[in-house]
């Protein structure tokens, strides 16, 4: 079985104290914008969005970090 890459980041920007993030997911075919931290709070939005989450997790050191800011050009 093969691993498809479902979720892309495609920018961060840094908003008062949290970090907003933009992400395409390619499934649904549709942008989706949210705050960093706010989604950690909401249990119910991680539990229907398990696969976001997930992938969320494995990125979560570079998207603090600020590695996918529009401004830093590290946009991949």
């Amino acid at each position: 079985m093969t691993n498809v890459l479902r979720f892309k980041i495609v920018s961060t920007e840094k908003v008062s104290d949290d970090r907003r993030i933009h992400v395409f997911d390619m499934m649904n075919q549709r942008n989706l914008s949210f705050n960093f931290d706010s989604i950690k709070r909401s249990p119910e939005r991680l539990e229907s969005e398990e696969e976001l989450s997930q992938f969320l997790n494995t990125k979560k050191h570079k998207i603090e970090h600020g590695y996918y800011d529009e401004n830093e050009g590290h946009v991949s």
